[in-house]
């Protein structure tokens, strides 16, 4: 990516100036970036240390304006932070006019409630946290669509879909030879399946699978640009609903040390919450315990662990990550935009025929 920076000022002390370059170890603001995004590196990579991990948002929550008439200038402000932390995933559903954003907890909503005022000028409020679900595979499928009426169109494609080991994400395939599908559909196809991905059978993103292009056809004469896009679509969701999906839930690590008396108490507490727990310990009035349990559950623990112990006790977390759950324990979410395994109303939705 080639940038041109317009202005850089430099951090001296609590004051910023001008600066014409900027050494290694300094702090800089730099101006007239268009392009570029948080992360990115400027120069030569040799030589700088790996980023440090970032905790993943495990919760979603939707922000209103306190005031109606300031809904889009907060919009506009939670897309500008979203450049500065793409973390925040804003999702912005214009047909229902709501504002979705991912968090990593409930003090963060304080600190961008705090920024939106300080910031912007607007006062926000946001609606009750509730947990990011994933999907994956629940078995190995087949996915098949023939996009060739209403004409013009042709676009025929059959994926292979099946579960992978968590942690995997997305991993694609193709065996289909360029004589079939040209290589500028074969880029559709590809572009089309992370965006598909987003909205699984019960509405959250679907990971941990690989898909495999296994056959299909473009037309010489009846294939236009888009056309596999939307056979892509149509034939994914085709194919998630053959394999079924489990629903996954985000499972976080823990370590609890509490004044002896209550060890008992934490541990009923632990099994209420779908948790499990290993490595108890007593030492000197203090007990000690380490496991695992459900964000989802235990998203108000902490405050009911400081009540219980008196504010004697100390819990620490780690993401530990996604673990499969029967659907009565999850939820669902609602969709986005028409659903491509609404065959009919999904074509005439991204012909622009309906809205």
């Amino acid at each position: 990516i080639n940038e041109k920076i317009t202005q850089m000022k430099k951090l001296q002390g609590i004051k910023e100036i001008d600066a014409d370059e900027v050494r290694a170890g300094e702090i800089a603001r730099v101006f007239g970036l268009s392009k570029s995004s948080v992360g990115d590196v400027f120069g030569s990579p040799l030589g700088i240390p790996k980023a440090a991990d970032i905790a993943l948002p495990l919760m979603t929550t939707q922000a209103f304006p306190k005031v109606k008439e300031d809904f889009m200038k907060m919009v506009e402000a939670f897309l500008e932070l979203e450049e500065e932390d793409p973390l925040l995933n804003v999702e912005w559903v214009k047909d229902k006019n709501e504002l979705h954003l991912q968090i990593m907890g409930t003090i963060q909503l304080e600190i961008l409630e705090s920024i939106l005022k300080s910031r912007f000028g607007i006062e926000v409020f946001f609606g009750k946290p509730s947990v990011i679900y994933k999907e994956t595979p629940t078995s190995k499928g087949i996915g098949f669509e023939r996009y060739t009426m209403p004409k013009p169109c042709w676009a025929v494609v059959k994926f292979e879909i099946k579960p992978m080991p968590r942690g995997s994400g997305l991993v694609y395939e193709s065996k289909v030879r360029t004589e079939k599908i040209k290589q500028r559909y074969q880029n559709e196809i590809q572009e089309q399946l992370p965006i598909t991905l987003k909205q699984g059978l019960y509405g959250w993103e679907v990971v941990d699978l690989k898909v495999t292009l296994i056959d299909g056809e473009d037309h010489v004469i009846h294939s236009n640009p888009g056309d596999f896009h939307i056979a892509t679509a149509m034939g994914i969701m085709n194919g998630l609903e053959n394999t079924g999906t489990t629903l996954l839930e985000p499972i976080i690590s823990f370590r609890i040390c509490v004044p002896e008396e209550i060890g008992g108490k934490v541990l009923n507490d632990i099994m209420s919450m779908r948790g499990n727990f290993h490595n108890t310990e007593v030492s000197k009035g203090t007990f000690t315990v380490e496991g695992e349990m459900p964000v989802a559950s235990s998203l108000d623990y902490p405050v009911k662990l400081g009540i219980t112990s008196h504010g004697k006790g100390v819990m620490t977390t780690k993401f530990a990550g996604y673990s499969p759950i029967p659907l009565e324990f999850g939820k669902k979410r609602e969709r986005v935009g028409v659903n491509p395994l609404d065959r009919a109303k999904y074509i005439l939705y991204v012909r622009n025929a309906i809205s």
